[in-house]
């Protein structure tokens, strides 16, 4: 790279390792744009010097978009305290600057849009992940270390999981992870087993299904084993105790009870074992005003104690799909924008607010292969100009690029002819974008702001809601009780494999 901007983001990103991963040229076709471009030395030894903590310890990469960049291996547990994130030992505001990850290493050919006559499916170098499996394991550490490191390039110090499998270790990423000043965020329910099924309250939480069990109890048992397995990690950030559950099925809105009761019975146990309080924060799917209001309002409220209140509440937000807003008289104006309402809305939050996800692929920014343009990430701006004072961090809306296209990197082999890691349009967009933008001094500074817990929605107001949201009388919820917590197995209980897990040692 010659010009400026070239030249700024490889002094920005150089480390020991003389790891760059910066803008080509734009002369650069997007397809040629692979990870092999930006590495000054095998991906191998970028690896071992990352996982040696010896050799790592301040050399690695944080992405933050701080002005050094000067990462330690050993980073300091987040906390929240009031409506904000705080780091536990300088007393800085936390800001995410975060991207989604749940590779499945699948082919062009299973895109579910509109598809290209000048792209066809290759021939992935790793095996195609199921669509609940975990893809950090340290097994698969040939598939994740090349993407991690890419991702840190991209100016992020948070990475989001949606699939964890808690008899497996997850040390080297973990790990490695600390090693680029990057934290996680990490699920607590799964898709196969240990999930929260989207039925009505109490069902949610006490139905036995036919070959699987009791769904609360197994669903204590796999969160409990998560919790134990990462709260041993610093950069462990949150739990995302469920992830939009109304989109499972209409009778979700039915089942917020089973969300707070599972929050209660996983905040007793980090209490009982003497964890590391992780907070703990529900995603939620941002389908307008009046739901993320109500649910906000019904997770952040103490029903039985505080022990069932979230300690932070996330939003999964697409609405965002211009590259600007104007007003009447033509000029840009944030009010007019979708994220104005947001910022009213949560107002008086009583916990952090995050952008759980968010990216919109449509409108301005839709985009197919070979994925030209696309995604130019206008909003970023205004997620830390206009938004810093409420929100505690925003999570990209993906890294691989999976059907759905929401993706800013193709895996190896996604593509015919692509054998290596490829970086799109979109990606080197986000990483300007993150590398730009930043929390202001001022706003890092301690500002704790002690706000009450709201008083919970009235039953017949959230009765009502659940109706207008499509869940039947005969299955609307009574949202003033919660299930009882289920006779768990405790993770340290040898018998754990009566519920149909055999703990193992990470």
């Amino acid at each position: 790279p010659n010009s400026e901007q070239h030249g700024n983001c490889r002094a920005a990103y150089k480390v020991k390792t003389k790891l760059a991963i910066c803008p080509p040229p734009h002369s650069t076709p997007p397809h040629q744009r692979t990870m092999a471009s930006f590495l000054a030395m095998s991906m191998a030894a970028v690896a071992g010097a990352l996982l040696t903590p010896a050799r790592a310890a301040g050399h690695g990469l944080r992405g933050s978009g701080c002005a050094d960049c000067n990462a330690t291996h050993g980073l300091n547990p987040i906390i929240v305290a009031g409506n904000f994130l705080y780091d536990s030992v300088t007393g800085d505001r936390f800001f995410a600057k975060g991207i989604a990850y749940n590779p499945r290493n699948m082919i062009y050919d299973k895109v579910l849009g509109e598809k290209s006559a000048a792209c066809k499916g290759g021939q992935p170098r790793f095996h195609e992940l199921g669509y609940f499996a975990d893809p950090v394991t340290d097994d698969l550490h040939p598939q994740w270390h090349e993407n991690l490191i890419a991702m840190a390039g991209a100016n992020v110090n948070v990475v989001r999981l949606y699939n964890i499998d808690p008899m497996q270790s997850h040390r080297k990423f973990m790990e490695a992870a600390a090693a680029l000043g990057i934290y996680v965020l990490v699920p607590l329910t799964r898709g196969d087993w240990g999930f929260l099924p989207a039925l009505p309250s109490p069902r949610c939480y006490e139905e036995v299904l036919p070959d699987y069990g009791h769904v609360g109890l197994n669903l204590l048992t796999s969160a409990k084993l998560i919790v134990k397995q990462f709260s041993q990690w610093n950069n462990t950030l949150m739990f995302v105790v469920a992830n939009e559950l109304e989109m499972l099925d209409a009778n979700g809105w039915a089942a917020y009870p089973c969300v707070k009761a599972l929050t209660r019975d996983v905040h007793r146990y980090q209490a009982s074992e003497g964890f590391r309080r992780v907070p703990l924060i529900y995603s939620n799917k941002d389908q307008g005003s009046e739901g993320r209001s109500i649910v906000s309002q019904y997770l952040t409220c103490a029903l039985e104690s505080s022990d069932d209140v979230i300690d932070a509440f996330g939003l999964n937000v697409y609405s965002w799909c211009d590259h600007d807003y104007k007003d009447d008289k033509g000029v840009s104006n944030f009010k007019w924008s979708p994220y104005y309402e947001v910022l009213t809305d949560f107002a008086e939050l009583p916990v952090p607010l995050l952008y759980t996800e968010f990216g919109c692929n449509r409108g301005s920014f839709e985009t197919h292969c070979p994925y030209t343009g696309g995604r130019t990430w206008p909003q970023v701006k205004a997620i830390f100009e206009e938004m810093g004072e409420l929100l505690s961090g925003a999570v990209a809306f993906e890294f691989s690029m999976e059907n759905n296209e929401f993706g800013v990197a193709l895996t190896p082999g996604f593509l015919e002819g692509q054998s290596n890691l490829t970086l799109t349009d979109s990606y080197f967009a986000l990483q300007a974008q993150f590398a730009k933008y930043s929390l202001r001094k001022s706003q890092l500074q301690p500002k704790v702001q002690s706000r009450s817990l709201p008083r919970c929605p009235a039953a017949h107001r959230a009765g009502e809601f659940q109706q207008r949201s499509g869940v039947g009388r005969a299955n609307t919820a009574d949202w003033s009780k919660l299930p009882a917590t289920p006779i768990a197995i405790n993770a340290n209980d040898s018998s754990s494999s009566d519920a149909g897990l055999n703990e193992t040692e990470p």
